[in-house]
């Protein structure tokens, strides 16, 4: 009963790191990030691989094995910086909070893309355009903007955090 209770206080402030966040639009956000899979579920509690275990707002149909990707931010909550975290799992984003276990923390920018032009230039929400070789223009094509996306530091991979796929870019010329 009373980890029942625990739990629906933590979703509770889950929830509110949610709501806070989705206002901010993502045309280019600093955030941090990592790639991984469930190794085992238990209620709302999900731990990775690689050792870390987090506390999910709402459930996942999920199952063991199934590829994640962990996104950080640091979002205000009544006039304070919190950092705040989210599970994109098969196409759902799960508001969550780190329990235990250390995991790594990559640079990335959280942005969207908005449109697509001859099944290999992608226009990101900032006004930036990159392109994706040929070989990855079938799976691109399948995805119809907006969609939300991971696009690395180096800016030489962008995730689609719908379908979890990651993809090799360059820059488009102009």
């Amino acid at each position: 009963m009373r980890a029942t209770g625990v739990r629906t206080a933590v979703g509770v402030v889950i929830f509110s790191l949610c709501t806070a966040a989705v206002v901010a639009a993502q045309t280019m956000e600093k955030v941090d990030y990592f790639p991984d899979s469930i190794a085992e579920k238990d209620d709302l509690v999900v731990r990775l691989n690689g050792g870390s275990s987090w506390l999910l707002a709402t459930r996942t149909s999920a199952l063991a094995a199934t590829d994640v990707m962990v996104v950080m931010r640091d979002v205000m909550v009544n006039g304070e910086r919190v950092s705040a975290a989210w599970l994109f799992i098969g196409g759902e984003e799960i508001p969550a909070r780190h329990v235990e276990g250390v995991h790594p923390r990559n640079p990335a920018y959280l942005t969207r893309v908005i449109g697509a032009e001859g099944g290999t230039t992608l226009k990101l929400a900032d006004g930036s355009e990159v392109t994706v070789p040929k070989y990855d223009s079938y799976a691109v094509s399948r995805w119809t903007p907006p969609y939300k996306a991971l696009l690395t530091d180096n800016r030489l991979y962008l995730y689609n955090l719908k379908t979890g796929r990651r993809v090799w870019l360059q820059r488009a010329k102009k």
